[in-house]
């Protein structure tokens, strides 16, 4: 109900903001040509929204100034949003969208977001921009986000996902520091070793967070068809990735109990940030954006040394070094009244200036990554607990591995699939009933959408 809502109040917004479009192309015409198209002052005002625990006002500013600097006449008003998760923030811009809000340049934390929203019109295309600038995708940015012939966002940070690890709980149980050799079935091991204590006071060994990833570990290393729909709108739920990646999560969980249920993560609204700094867990697969944290933040410092581990493979005789790197995405509505001050933001943000916030690894290929890792860790409160060695191993031995381009309807794939995998969690069917009931809603799915 609330989709179809929402289906119909996104396209009213939609072609009110066209008439405003058609009603203000002095305005815009003017602005391609560099001319004034806010008044008497010339300023015109971009805004972009983003999670605010991703980019906050005090990391933004630096970049804000540097930006307006380069151009006159163009204000950036950053609008940081305050819900908790990704997925909260996204609902909450389509509610925006719907609504009539002003949106200019907005962030989308994955190809999921990004590819069902490119589908339904709400962002606008940029290959013109790109044309007329002149320069090629590839030789610019590490992910692609050509979706449908076409690109509709550029890519932001670029996260390479590893494992974290508390050097000490390693230390403690007489564990070394893994290399690309090892295995889910060695993760496992390590995690029911790392784990102590019971009751209110246990330690879990690991963790896995709420995310729709979370439930495809098995899929993270594999370099060809990784995803359950692939692009050919092929059911991929006989990989032998899936069926490792529910047996993951079975064995931590239910069996050897060295893994926070899920029961207790969704009913607690469970977060990793806390869990991790707050030594609840030992070790977690996550992404490269915690490079930046795992030193210590104000909000989390850090009372332990973090070591980095690869992405386990699933069996010994599998290829080593393979792991899912991801990006998010930066996009302009396209009822924006201020498309091409709201491009050339984006594309000096997702350049130069992610690379001078000196907080994550980018997207873009220029940048110096020995020289950003180094200002990352040392921006952090207690860098000497950033263990950059074991770093650097990983970032050198991984290969990354990127997800296919997403499905329009890659939201409902994945909520049919944890619909059946959080029956498996929850004890009320097993392994091969998940992949059957899954599979057989994946491919009614896939018929109601050919």
């Amino acid at each position: 109900m609330w989709k179809k809502t929402f289906a119909v109040a996104l396209t009213a917004a939609v072609a009110a903001g066209t008439v405003a479009a058609c009603g203000s192309g002095g305005d815009e015409q003017k602005a391609a040509q560099g001319g004034d198209a806010g008044g008497a002052k010339g300023n015109v005002t971009v805004r972009f929204h983003a999670q605010n625990v991703t980019f906050d006002k005090t990391m933004m500013a630096p970049v804000i100034a540097k930006f307006e600097e380069k151009h006159p006449g163009i204000k950036i008003d950053f609008v940081g949003m305050t819900e908790p998760t990704s997925d909260e923030v996204t609902k909450k811009i389509d509610l925006l969208a719907a609504s009539g809000e002003p949106l200019d340049v907005f962030l989308l934390a994955d190809a999921r977001s990004y590819s069902q929203r490119a589908a339904n019109g709400m962002l606008e295309p940029l290959d013109k921009y790109i044309e007329k600038e002149g320069f090629k995708f590839a030789d610019e940015y590490k992910t692609d986000t050509k979706w449908n012939g076409s690109y509709y966002a550029l890519p932001g940070t670029f996260n390479q996902w590893f494992v974290i690890m508390n050097k000490n709980h390693l230390d403690e149980a007489g564990l070394k520091v893994p290399t690309v050799d090892w295995t889910w079935d060695d993760y496992l091991d390590y995690a029911k070793k790392l784990t102590k204590g019971e009751g209110a006071s246990k330690r879990y060994g690991t963790y896995y967070h709420s995310w729709a990833d979370y439930f495809l570990l098995g899929m993270w290393n594999q370099p060809g068809k990784n995803d359950i729909v692939w692009t050919d709108k092929t059911v991929n739920m006989d990989h032998p990735g899936v069926r490792k990646s529910l047996d993951i999560r079975q064995r931590s969980e239910m069996i050897d109990k060295s893994a926070i249920p899920y029961a207790d993560s969704i009913s607690q609204k469970l977060t990793y940030r806390p869990l991790y700094f707050n030594q609840n867990i030992s070790m977690m697969a996550i992404g490269s954006w915690m490079i930046g944290e795992v030193g210590g933040t104000d909000q989390f410092p850090a009372t332990f040394k973090t070591v980095f581990a690869p992405i386990p493979r699933n069996e010994k005789s599998d290829p080593t070094g393979h792991a899912m790197s991801s990006s998010n995405y930066l996009a302009i509505a396209s009822t924006s009244k201020h498309k091409e001050e709201a491009y050339k933001f984006m594309r000096f943000f997702s350049t130069e200036g992610l690379a001078m916030m000196q907080k994550y690894t980018t997207s873009w290929k220029k940048e110096d990554t020995g020289k950003l890792l180094d200002a990352i860790i040392g921006a952090t409160k207690t860098p000497q607990n950033v263990d950059k060695e074991s770093l650097l191993y990983v970032l050198n031995n991984t290969k990354p591995v990127t997800l296919p381009p997403a499905l329009p309807y890659q939201a409902e794939v994945y909520k049919a699939y944890q619909e059946e995998v959080e029956k498996m969690l929850l004890g009320q069917q097993d392994i091969d009933k998940t992949i059957a009931a899954a599979k057989d809603k994946l491919q009614k799915l896939v018929n109601a959408n050919k």
